[in-house]
């Protein structure tokens, strides 16, 4: 029985429970780790995400900010009055673009685009879109992009 014994502890085998509780306490460090990698690389998914957005509302009256109740019954010919601005930061952005696409043929196609340069510690910018660029009822989608990044996208109806 004492060779059994000896053999037993050469062989890595204690004859206590001592390396079980090794082995669990290792696999549960590895869990924890693997679950701690993953909410790392959620938390920076959902960052990125957050970061990407930002809040664009239009209407036909002038709009001073994300709070302001908005009739939006557009007509040909209307300026329709626009305000962007980020969550809980300011633009960051050198370069802003409304790209306007009419829907025609099944499909939305380019029609204008406006361009503003931007200070990057803008935190809001709100102005209008002329109203000739509005001259035909229909579907219109206006994209909004910050430095060639699509932050909004926005369906319209003209009637």
């Amino acid at each position: 029985m004492n060779n059994e014994n000896e053999q037993m502890k050469q062989n890595g085998y204690s004859g206590s429970d001592d390396n079980g509780k090794k082995s669990t306490v290792k696999v549960l460090l590895k869990i924890a780790l693997v679950a701690a990698i993953f909410g790392i690389i959620f938390y920076l998914i959902y960052f990125s995400v957050q970061y990407s957005k930002a809040n664009f509302i239009l209407s036909n009256q002038d709009i001073t900010s994300a709070e302001v109740a908005l009739v939006q019954n557009y007509k040909v010919n209307d300026k329709i009055y626009f305000f962007l601005n980020r969550h809980n930061e300011n633009l960051s952005s050198n370069l802003l673009i409304l790209e306007i696409e009419f829907y025609d043929n099944k499909e939305y196609r380019h029609y204008k685009q406006i361009s503003y340069e931007l200070e990057k510690d803008y935190p809001k910018l709100s102005s209008y879109i002329p109203s000739e660029y509005f001259r035909k009822a229909g579907k219109y989608r206006i994209k909004v992009t910050l430095d060639g990044k699509i932050v909004a996208t926005t369906l319209i109806d003209v009637q």
